[in-house]
């Protein structure tokens, strides 16, 4: 970690806040709620699709693999 430098000149910004999005504490409670039921059903998801990709491709691969020859340069031989 570095120290900087912080300058401060009061220049005034336009600031565009609006007192009705604002959160209540209620609300922001029932938003953090939904927020993180949709994050464990969307990391379920994954863990499903990763589980079917393992069983369908093997542990560790993703099924986009190069073939076995040409994972090797010096295997590949020349055409032309």
């Amino acid at each position: 970690m570095k120290l900087g430098r912080v300058a401060l000149d009061g220049s005034k910004v336009k600031a565009n806040a609006s007192k009705h999005r604002a959160m209540s504490y209620g609300r922001m409670r029932e938003t953090e709620k939904r927020l993180r039921e949709e994050v464990r059903k969307l990391l379920s998801q994954a863990e499903a699709a990763d589980a079917e990709e393992d069983t369908r491709y093997g542990r560790g691969r993703r099924g986009d693999e190069l073939p076995e020859e040409l994972q090797r340069r010096s295997t590949i031989q020349r055409i032309w």
